[in-house]
């Protein structure tokens, strides 16, 4: 079998082209994975849900010849059904609910790849946060510096990719819950073009229509790689989505032509990240100029707040979760069987009458139709992802058990960039080309219009070509600038 460092020096497709020689096999990778979550997840906390015996006899059927083929893989703990797994939504009021009886459309395409499930990744409940620390798994640590959050809602899957458990493994965006994870975290996180990858979910695309599933991974070429086998609508769609004419791992060899990039280091609430990672922003600008892309200042349209119309979408769909859940249970959650934010969540869905929702999914369509007059002068926009460096552990948890007003102006003050492309639409992306000056990972976000994820992927991959990442992880000593729990 690999030692652990031997494993974790691979990415998704190395590790496959070893099963197809024949130097290893899927049943010796599993092992891999299974021993490293049992020395190394223990000060992390990525993953909450194992069978490994299930785990095991599904890397013994996998298919060797496949891109993934054998390849161990962590499913969030949100979404997506797989047969034989549970899935909690981290939460206390579904802590025993039954494994799935069957593979989603999602869960079939990743078997399909070759990928192997060996277990459920944490996230907060319902995956409503940016940080993770749900009160049924308890927090996932940023394996950089423990005393930080991985980000959320991803946050067990970045961590387990950054720690080296796994190549890569499935997260889910409605906010921003694959690129600020990626970012706290040090990697790639893709976010597609909505409707690109269907999960299967038994009342269609979630979080209506802002959510989009994929993976976080080390490596560029992963994730391109997976986007080929897993892009396509869901069979029955009404409307089918046309991927584009091309392969995503080609684009991510192939330099894009010169792009027309626009700067803007404001989110579109006004908001300013700090001067270091404002400084960081600029200096990719730098970079991508002297790679011979046009780099020019560019301001968000008046009028495109995402977060009212996003927080209606969000909140009605748990309330629907929780009344599906009642109704199967027959009984209404107990007082601690749904965190503070999910009751809230659940309580300002109730308040809404057709009339907002109208108003909201009107005020959705106004955001989309504003970005897309702002976005013809350019190709590609570059963001901060947050807006300072990963918090604390415990920081945004503390503030929601006793303010939830407060609790929800510090959590968009921390990543007020990226929710605006899931209310457009928009691929996006966050790179983790930099470190802060205590040696955390400083990821840049880049989106692109609607559709146009082959270009985004091909900047990806000559990002990672022109300034390499680390692929794990170097822990901190020490945790500097943290700030003090409120109260």
């Amino acid at each position: 079998m690999l030692s652990f460092e031997e494993y974790a020096a691979h990415d998704a497709l190395d590790l496959a082209g070893l099963v197809r020689a024949g130097d290893v096999s899927a049943a010796e990778l599993m092992e891999c994975a299974l021993s490293a979550f049992e020395t190394r997840d223990e000060t992390v906390n990525a993953v909450v849900i194992r069978r490994d015996e299930l785990a095991r006899k599904d890397a013994a059927a996998a298919p060797g010849s496949t891109a993934f083929g054998g390849v161990p893989f962590l499913a969030k703990d949100v979404n997506v059904a797989v047969a034989g797994w549970p899935m909690t939504f981290a939460s206390r009021y579904f802590s025993d609910a039954a494994p799935a009886a069957t593979d989603s459309v999602l869960a079939t395409r990743w078997r399909a790849a070759g990928l192997v499930v060996a277990g459920r990744t944490n996230t907060p409940e319902f995956a409503t946060d940016f940080v993770c620390e749900p009160e049924l798994y308890g927090p996932t640590l940023n394996p950089w510096d423990p005393a930080r959050t991985p980000g959320g809602s991803s946050g067990g899957a970045a961590a387990a990719v950054a720690a080296g458990l796994v190549p890569m493994a499935h997260a889910s965006d409605s906010g921003g819950s694959i690129r600020v994870p990626a970012a706290c975290c040090g990697v790639f996180g893709f976010k597609p073009t909505s409707g690109l990858v269907a999960t299967g979910a038994p009342i269609g695309p979630l979080v209506g229509g802002l959510n989009c599933d994929h993976v976080v991974t080390r490596s560029v070429r992963d994730s391109a790689a997976l986007l080929d086998r897993i892009a396509g609508s869901e069979p029955g769609a009404p409307t089918a989505f046309a991927a584009p004419a091309g392969r995503f791992l080609d684009a991510a060899r192939t330099p894009p032509r010169a792009l027309r990039i626009g700067l803007c280091p404001l989110a579109p609430c006004g908001r300013s990240a700090t001067a270091e990672i404002t400084a960081a922003l600029h200096e990719a600008g730098m970079l991508l100029a002297g790679m011979g892309h046009q780099v020019t200042d560019w301001s968000w349209p008046a009028g495109c707040d995402p977060y009212a119309p996003a927080a209606a979408f969000w909140t009605e769909e748990i309330a629907f979760a929780l009344d599906e859940r009642r109704a199967e249970l027959g009984r209404a959650p107990a007082g601690d069987e749904v965190g503070p934010v999910i009751r809230w969540a659940s309580e300002r869905a109730a308040r809404a009458d057709g009339s907002h929702r109208v108003r909201m999914r009107q005020a959705a369509w106004d955001i989309r139709r504003r970005m897309a007059r702002a976005m013809q002068d350019v190709d590609v926009l570059m963001t901060p992802v947050l807006a300072e460096p990963p918090l604390q552990t415990g920081l945004l948890s503390h503030l929601a058990a006793r303010d939830l007003e407060a609790w929800q102006a510090r959590s968009t003050a921390f990543a007020p960039f990226t929710e605006i492309f899931n209310l457009t639409g928009q691929p996006a992306m966050s790179v983790p080309l930099f470190q802060t000056g205590t040696g955390l990972p400083l990821g840049i976000q880049f989106a692109a219009r609607v559709g146009d994820d082959l270009a985004l992927m091909a900047l990806a991959g000559d990002l990672e070509r022109a300034r390499p990442w680390p692929r794990l992880a170097s822990p901190q000593p020490w945790s500097a600038d943290l700030e003090a729990p409120a109260g």
